[in-house]
């Protein structure tokens, strides 16, 4: 089984020119809630924002169906990219979920990608300016953003 493991801010939602999130203007994505749907595998938030953020968020989004578990910085002992946070969250997967084929792990900070694929996990680095990605052997992919990411995974069967 596939497990996607998706950072929340400045990955799933963009914030604008680093203002601070006004929960009043979170919208519906469709294209991402129909992304998200379609994936075969069960899904992650992994965020250094509080449990109560996360769960704002994907509920303003319509997306909150289709997460299987939130990690957030109040339900983990450290944040990332300390790795005994990577470690606790794959150990938590692990103990659900025996065969693991792959992790494919979304995020916008390079540090956290960095320590992902530490552990293994096939990481999306999601930012405007992605195009630098060869510069980092430890970045799989990179994308401008969560949407042509998963369309990516979606054209090459990966996702289905």
């Amino acid at each position: 089984m596939i497990h996607y493991i998706f950072d929340l801010d400045d990955t799933l939602i963009i914030h604008q020119n680093g203002l601070l999130l006004d929960y009043n203007n979170i919208q519906i994505n469709h294209n991402l809630k129909k992304l998200l749907d379609n994936c075969k595998g069960e899904c992650y938030i992994y965020t250094n924002g509080t449990l109560d953020h996360a769960y704002t968020i994907i509920k303003k989004m319509d997306i909150i169906r289709c997460f299987f578990k939130i990690y957030s910085r109040d339900t983990l002992p450290f944040m990332k990219p300390d790795m005994r946070s990577f470690i606790t969250v794959n150990n938590d997967i692990k103990n659900i979920y025996q065969n693991i084929d792959k992790i494919y792990f979304f995020d916008d900070l390079l540090d956290n990608c960095k320590e992902a694929k530490n552990h293994g996990w096939v990481t999306f680095w999601i930012n405007p300016d992605c195009l630098l990605k060869n510069q980092y052997d430890f970045v799989d992919y990179a994308f401008k953003n969560i949407n042509s990411a998963l369309i990516f995974l979606e054209k090459t069967n990966n996702i289905f």
